[in-house]
Protein backbone atom coordinates (compact mmCIF):
# COMPACT_ATOMS: atom_id res chain seq x y z
CA UNK A 1 0.00 0.00 0.00
CA UNK A 2 1.36 3.62 -1.01
CA UNK A 3 2.57 5.37 1.60
CA UNK A 4 0.68 9.11 2.80
CA UNK A 5 2.80 11.94 1.54
CA UNK A 6 2.80 15.17 3.50
CA UNK A 7 3.06 16.96 -0.11
CA UNK A 8 -0.58 15.97 -0.57
CA UNK A 9 -1.45 18.47 2.28
CA UNK A 10 0.10 20.96 3.02
CA UNK A 11 3.76 22.33 1.42
CA UNK A 12 6.68 20.90 3.62
CA UNK A 13 8.93 23.31 4.70
CA UNK A 14 6.51 26.10 6.14
CA UNK A 15 4.71 23.22 7.87
CA UNK A 16 8.04 22.30 9.83
CA UNK A 17 8.84 25.00 10.54
CA UNK A 18 5.61 25.89 11.88
CA UNK A 19 5.85 22.45 13.36
CA UNK A 20 9.52 22.86 15.13
CA UNK A 21 7.74 26.08 17.20
CA UNK A 22 4.92 24.66 18.46
CA UNK A 23 4.61 24.86 21.93
CA UNK A 24 1.22 24.19 23.33
CA UNK A 25 -2.21 22.12 22.30
CA UNK A 26 -3.63 24.65 20.51
CA UNK A 27 -0.41 24.73 18.40
CA UNK A 28 -0.61 20.96 18.06
CA UNK A 29 -4.18 21.17 17.00
CA UNK A 30 -4.09 23.53 14.11
CA UNK A 31 -1.28 22.14 12.66
CA UNK A 32 -2.99 18.61 12.75
CA UNK A 33 -5.96 20.31 11.28
CA UNK A 34 -4.16 20.83 8.34
CA UNK A 35 -3.57 16.85 7.22
CA UNK A 36 -5.96 14.60 6.12
CA UNK A 37 -6.64 12.39 8.97
CA UNK A 38 -8.39 9.33 9.48
CA UNK A 39 -10.56 9.97 12.52
CA UNK A 40 -9.77 7.56 15.42
CA UNK A 41 -13.16 6.22 15.23
CA UNK A 42 -12.85 5.17 11.85
CA UNK A 43 -10.36 3.11 12.02
CA UNK A 44 -9.86 0.64 14.38
CA UNK A 45 -5.66 -0.89 13.97
CA UNK A 46 -5.79 -5.21 13.73
CA UNK A 47 -2.21 -6.09 14.56
CA UNK A 48 -2.51 -9.07 11.95
CA UNK A 49 -4.02 -7.11 9.29
CA UNK A 50 -3.25 -3.52 10.18
CA UNK A 51 -4.40 -2.37 6.39
CA UNK A 52 -8.23 -3.34 6.86
CA UNK A 53 -10.04 -0.16 7.16
CA UNK A 54 -7.20 1.72 5.61
CA UNK A 55 -8.26 4.73 3.78
CA UNK A 56 -5.83 5.60 1.25
CA UNK A 57 -4.29 8.76 1.06
CA UNK A 58 -5.34 9.49 4.83
CA UNK A 59 -3.10 9.28 7.81
CA UNK A 60 -4.01 7.16 10.74
CA UNK A 61 -4.02 6.75 14.27
CA UNK A 62 -1.56 3.70 15.14
CA UNK A 63 -1.26 2.24 18.70
CA UNK A 64 2.20 3.06 20.01
CA UNK A 65 4.18 -0.29 19.83
CA UNK A 66 1.93 -0.87 16.80
CA UNK A 67 -0.34 -2.77 20.17
CA UNK A 68 -4.04 -1.90 21.19
CA UNK A 69 -3.18 -3.04 24.98
CA UNK A 70 -0.74 0.05 25.45
CA UNK A 71 -2.31 2.08 27.73
CA UNK A 72 -1.21 0.20 31.47
CA UNK A 73 2.16 0.21 30.11
CA UNK A 74 2.33 3.64 29.21
CA UNK A 75 1.30 4.62 32.92
CA UNK A 76 3.18 3.48 35.14
CA UNK A 77 4.91 6.59 36.14
CA UNK A 78 3.72 7.61 39.49
CA UNK A 79 5.68 11.31 39.82
CA UNK A 80 5.37 13.72 36.81
CA UNK A 81 9.47 14.78 36.89
CA UNK A 82 10.19 11.09 36.20
CA UNK A 83 9.44 10.79 32.46
CA UNK A 84 11.41 14.05 31.98
CA UNK A 85 13.99 12.31 33.77
CA UNK A 86 13.28 9.45 31.67
CA UNK A 87 13.49 11.62 28.29
CA UNK A 88 16.46 13.08 29.50
CA UNK A 89 18.39 10.21 29.68
CA UNK A 90 17.40 9.01 26.19
CA UNK A 91 19.04 12.57 25.00
CA UNK A 92 22.17 11.35 26.34
CA UNK A 93 22.23 7.45 25.67
CA UNK A 94 21.68 9.00 22.01
CA UNK A 95 24.50 11.57 22.44
CA UNK A 96 26.67 8.59 23.47
CA UNK A 97 25.21 6.34 20.49
CA UNK A 98 26.72 9.36 17.81
CA UNK A 99 29.86 9.25 19.19
CA UNK A 100 29.93 5.58 19.23
CA UNK A 101 28.52 4.80 15.73
CA UNK A 102 30.89 7.33 14.39
CA UNK A 103 33.90 5.41 16.45
CA UNK A 104 32.65 2.34 14.40
CA UNK A 105 32.33 4.28 10.78
CA UNK A 106 36.53 4.83 11.53
CA UNK A 107 36.73 1.23 12.45
CA UNK A 108 34.00 -1.77 12.81
CA UNK A 109 36.40 -4.37 15.03
CA UNK A 110 36.51 -1.01 17.50
CA UNK A 111 35.72 -3.18 20.95
CA UNK A 112 32.58 -1.69 22.47
CA UNK A 113 32.96 0.35 26.14
CA UNK A 114 31.71 -2.02 28.92
CA UNK A 115 29.48 0.23 30.89
CA UNK A 116 28.28 3.98 30.42
CA UNK A 117 31.04 5.63 32.28
CA UNK A 118 33.57 4.36 30.17
CA UNK A 119 31.91 5.71 26.90
CA UNK A 120 31.86 8.68 28.90
CA UNK A 121 35.50 9.07 28.94
CA UNK A 122 35.68 7.49 25.97
CA UNK A 123 33.97 9.44 23.81
CA UNK A 124 33.64 12.79 25.83
CA UNK A 125 36.77 12.83 28.03
CA UNK A 126 35.04 14.51 31.03
CA UNK A 127 34.96 12.36 34.67
CA UNK A 128 31.94 11.63 36.71
CA UNK A 129 30.17 15.07 37.05
CA UNK A 130 30.56 15.35 40.97
CA UNK A 131 34.36 15.12 40.40
CA UNK A 132 34.51 18.46 38.04
CA UNK A 133 34.05 20.56 41.59
CA UNK A 134 37.32 18.45 43.10
CA UNK A 135 39.20 19.59 39.78
CA UNK A 136 41.90 21.89 40.76
CA UNK A 137 42.36 25.20 38.74
CA UNK A 138 45.28 24.08 36.02
CA UNK A 139 44.74 24.79 32.58
CA UNK A 140 43.81 20.99 32.10
CA UNK A 141 40.81 20.67 34.78
CA UNK A 142 39.60 24.17 33.49
CA UNK A 143 39.78 22.46 29.40
CA UNK A 144 37.69 19.74 31.20
CA UNK A 145 35.37 21.62 32.96
CA UNK A 146 34.48 23.86 29.48
CA UNK A 147 34.18 20.51 27.59
CA UNK A 148 31.48 19.78 30.68
CA UNK A 149 29.69 22.76 29.55
CA UNK A 150 29.66 22.48 26.02
CA UNK A 151 28.01 18.97 26.66
CA UNK A 152 25.27 20.64 28.20
CA UNK A 153 24.78 22.46 25.16
CA UNK A 154 23.87 19.34 23.12
CA UNK A 155 20.93 18.61 25.60
CA UNK A 156 18.66 20.92 26.04
CA UNK A 157 14.99 21.12 28.73
CA UNK A 158 12.57 23.64 28.12
CA UNK A 159 9.79 24.22 30.26
CA UNK A 160 7.37 26.64 29.07
CA UNK A 161 3.71 27.79 30.41
CA UNK A 162 0.85 29.03 28.35
CA UNK A 163 -0.37 31.56 30.47
CA UNK A 164 -3.90 32.03 28.05
CA UNK A 165 -4.46 27.85 27.97
CA UNK A 166 -3.21 27.99 31.62
CA UNK A 167 -1.12 24.60 30.70
CA UNK A 168 2.80 23.78 30.68
CA UNK A 169 4.50 22.56 28.09
CA UNK A 170 7.73 19.86 28.11
CA UNK A 171 10.53 20.16 25.29
CA UNK A 172 13.47 17.83 25.10
CA UNK A 173 15.67 18.13 22.86
CA UNK A 174 19.26 16.57 21.94
CA UNK A 175 21.83 16.87 18.85
CA UNK A 176 22.19 12.84 18.75
CA UNK A 177 22.55 10.23 16.63
CA UNK A 178 18.58 10.45 15.83
CA UNK A 179 16.59 8.28 13.76
CA UNK A 180 15.92 7.27 9.70
CA UNK A 181 11.81 8.36 8.99
CA UNK A 182 11.82 4.70 8.00
CA UNK A 183 12.78 3.24 11.49
CA UNK A 184 11.39 5.30 13.95
CA UNK A 185 8.18 3.61 14.39
CA UNK A 186 10.54 0.73 15.71
CA UNK A 187 12.62 2.43 17.68
CA UNK A 188 11.31 5.89 19.30
CA UNK A 189 7.84 4.81 19.59
CA UNK A 190 8.46 0.76 20.28
CA UNK A 191 7.49 -0.97 23.56
CA UNK A 192 8.73 -3.71 25.29
CA UNK A 193 11.46 -3.93 22.25
CA UNK A 194 14.80 -3.28 22.47
CA UNK A 195 17.94 -2.60 20.13
CA UNK A 196 19.97 -1.81 23.31
CA UNK A 197 20.27 -5.37 25.04
CA UNK A 198 23.88 -5.81 23.75
CA UNK A 199 24.67 -2.33 24.14
CA UNK A 200 26.78 -2.11 27.30
CA UNK A 201 27.44 1.59 26.97
CA UNK A 202 24.45 2.39 26.89
CA UNK A 203 21.71 3.14 30.25
CA UNK A 204 18.01 1.96 29.37
CA UNK A 205 16.81 -0.87 27.79
CA UNK A 206 13.51 -1.09 26.69
CA UNK A 207 12.70 2.49 25.80
CA UNK A 208 9.19 2.32 27.91
CA UNK A 209 10.35 4.91 30.82
CA UNK A 210 10.38 7.91 28.54
CA UNK A 211 6.97 6.81 26.65
CA UNK A 212 5.05 7.65 30.03
CA UNK A 213 5.21 10.94 29.16
CA UNK A 214 2.47 10.41 27.05
CA UNK A 215 0.55 9.86 29.41
CA UNK A 216 0.66 13.19 31.42
CA UNK A 217 0.38 15.07 28.36
CA UNK A 218 -2.73 15.83 26.12
CA UNK A 219 0.11 15.99 22.40
CA UNK A 220 3.13 15.03 22.25
CA UNK A 221 5.00 16.27 18.84
CA UNK A 222 8.08 13.68 17.61
CA UNK A 223 10.44 15.11 15.22
CA UNK A 224 13.44 13.06 13.97
CA UNK A 225 16.71 13.23 11.23
CA UNK A 226 19.56 10.66 11.46
CA UNK A 227 22.87 12.05 11.60
CA UNK A 228 23.80 12.14 7.57
CA UNK A 229 26.81 10.09 8.28
CA UNK A 230 25.39 7.31 10.18
CA UNK A 231 22.14 6.26 7.78
CA UNK A 232 23.38 3.21 6.88
CA UNK A 233 21.50 2.78 3.49
CA UNK A 234 18.33 4.18 4.95
CA UNK A 235 16.99 7.39 3.49
CA UNK A 236 18.11 10.71 4.55
CA UNK A 237 14.92 13.10 6.12
CA UNK A 238 13.52 13.80 9.18
CA UNK A 239 10.38 11.71 10.43
CA UNK A 240 7.50 13.35 12.61
CA UNK A 241 4.33 12.30 14.03
CA UNK A 242 1.67 13.41 16.95
CA UNK A 243 0.74 11.01 19.90
CA UNK A 244 -2.35 11.42 22.12
CA UNK A 245 -4.69 9.36 24.13
CA UNK A 246 -7.58 7.74 22.81
CA UNK A 247 -10.79 6.38 24.21
CA UNK A 248 -12.37 4.26 21.49
CA UNK A 249 -16.38 4.77 21.26
CA UNK A 250 -18.33 2.01 23.24
CA UNK A 251 -14.81 0.19 24.65
CA UNK A 252 -13.29 0.44 27.84
CA UNK A 253 -9.40 -0.16 25.68
CA UNK A 254 -7.92 3.05 25.54
CA UNK A 255 -5.01 3.53 23.61
CA UNK A 256 -2.26 5.82 23.15
CA UNK A 257 -1.63 5.95 19.51
CA UNK A 258 0.36 7.82 16.81
CA UNK A 259 -0.15 9.41 13.32
CA UNK A 260 1.15 7.10 10.54
CA UNK A 261 1.50 7.29 7.02
CA UNK A 262 1.55 3.42 6.46
CA UNK A 263 -0.49 0.68 8.00
CA UNK A 264 2.98 -0.99 8.72
CA UNK A 265 3.09 1.58 11.23
CA UNK A 266 5.76 4.17 9.58
CA UNK A 267 5.37 7.65 10.49
CA UNK A 268 5.19 10.54 7.77
CA UNK A 269 7.98 12.68 7.34
CA UNK A 270 9.79 15.34 5.03
CA UNK A 271 13.12 14.87 2.55
CA UNK A 272 16.37 15.78 3.02
CA UNK A 273 15.85 18.80 0.71
CA UNK A 274 12.69 20.05 2.77
CA UNK A 275 14.57 19.49 5.65
CA UNK A 276 17.83 21.26 4.99
CA UNK A 277 15.31 24.16 3.76
CA UNK A 278 13.92 23.98 7.44
CA UNK A 279 17.20 23.77 9.18
CA UNK A 280 16.49 20.39 11.08
CA UNK A 281 19.65 19.21 12.17
CA UNK A 282 20.52 15.55 12.94
CA UNK A 283 18.75 14.60 16.58
CA UNK A 284 15.26 14.22 18.42
CA UNK A 285 12.92 16.70 19.48
CA UNK A 286 9.89 15.82 21.78
CA UNK A 287 7.28 18.24 22.66
CA UNK A 288 5.12 17.10 25.54
CA UNK A 289 2.37 19.92 25.34
CA UNK A 290 -0.82 19.88 27.85
CA UNK A 291 1.75 18.24 30.69
CA UNK A 292 0.07 17.46 33.82
CA UNK A 293 2.39 18.09 36.93
CA UNK A 294 -0.31 17.53 39.67
CA UNK A 295 0.24 18.98 42.71
CA UNK A 296 2.53 20.38 42.01
CA UNK A 297 0.75 22.98 39.55
CA UNK A 298 2.48 26.43 38.95
CA UNK A 299 5.17 25.41 41.80
CA UNK A 300 6.97 23.27 39.36
CA UNK A 301 8.80 26.92 37.63
CA UNK A 302 10.29 27.10 40.37
CA UNK A 303 10.89 23.13 41.68
CA UNK A 304 11.77 21.70 38.20
CA UNK A 305 15.34 22.87 38.88
CA UNK A 306 15.63 21.40 42.05
CA UNK A 307 13.56 18.03 41.17
CA UNK A 308 15.77 17.38 37.98
CA UNK A 309 18.95 17.38 40.32
CA UNK A 310 17.53 15.29 42.39
CA UNK A 311 15.73 12.21 40.46
CA UNK A 312 19.33 12.39 38.09
CA UNK A 313 21.62 12.72 41.08
CA UNK A 314 24.73 12.59 38.81
CA UNK A 315 23.70 11.84 35.33
CA UNK A 316 26.67 10.82 32.97
CA UNK A 317 25.75 14.37 31.13
CA UNK A 318 25.06 17.51 32.19
CA UNK A 319 22.12 19.42 30.38
CA UNK A 320 20.68 22.39 30.41
CA UNK A 321 17.01 23.95 31.37
CA UNK A 322 15.49 26.67 30.63
CA UNK A 323 12.34 27.90 32.53
CA UNK A 324 10.74 30.63 30.70
CA UNK A 325 13.51 33.12 30.48
CA UNK A 326 16.24 31.86 32.87
CA UNK A 327 18.75 28.81 31.94
CA UNK A 328 20.95 26.79 33.90
CA UNK A 329 22.77 23.86 33.74
CA UNK A 330 21.64 20.45 35.54
CA UNK A 331 25.13 18.76 36.95
CA UNK A 332 23.37 16.70 39.55
CA UNK A 333 22.82 16.85 43.40
CA UNK A 334 25.93 14.75 43.46
CA UNK A 335 28.21 18.24 41.82
CA UNK A 336 26.41 20.53 43.71
CA UNK A 337 27.28 18.73 47.59
CA UNK A 338 30.53 18.56 46.21
CA UNK A 339 30.73 21.58 45.50
CA UNK A 340 29.87 23.34 48.96
CA UNK A 341 32.52 25.14 50.86
CA UNK A 342 34.78 23.47 52.87
CA UNK A 343 34.42 24.74 57.33
CA UNK A 344 37.87 25.70 57.93
CA UNK A 345 40.74 23.11 57.26
CA UNK A 346 38.11 20.28 56.96
CA UNK A 347 36.19 19.78 53.72
CA UNK A 348 32.08 19.73 53.87
CA UNK A 349 32.12 16.49 52.00
CA UNK A 350 35.64 14.82 51.19
CA UNK A 351 34.23 12.38 48.59
CA UNK A 352 32.84 12.00 45.21
CA UNK A 353 29.49 10.05 44.62
CA UNK A 354 29.79 7.23 42.00
CA UNK A 355 27.05 7.12 40.03
CA UNK A 356 23.96 4.42 40.45
CA UNK A 357 23.41 1.26 38.35
CA UNK A 358 20.32 0.02 40.53
CA UNK A 359 20.68 -1.32 43.70
CA UNK A 360 21.15 1.10 46.42
CA UNK A 361 24.48 3.03 47.53
CA UNK A 362 24.43 1.46 51.29
CA UNK A 363 22.75 2.67 54.56
CA UNK A 364 24.61 5.30 56.56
Amino acid sequence: MKETLLTDFVEPVPFIKKATKATSTTDIESLVATLGVTPEQDYAFDEEKPERGWHSGKFHWVPVGRERGNAGRIKHANYPVNPIAERTINGMEALIELARQREMARNNSTPAPKSPREAIDRYFGIPALDVLPKLDNSTQSKGIRAKARDLARQLRLRLVFDKTLREFTVIIEDDGVGQPPALIHKTLLSLGSTTKADKLYLIGVFGQGGSSAYAVSKYSWLVSRRAPDLLGGETDGAGWTVIKHIFPRGRRDDYFAYLACHPDGRVPFVSKVDADKAGLAHGTRFVHAGYDFGRGGSAITRQLYQSMNHVLYNPLLPFELYVGPTSAVVYGNGYRLSSLPSRGNLPLFDKAFPELHGGTRGRS
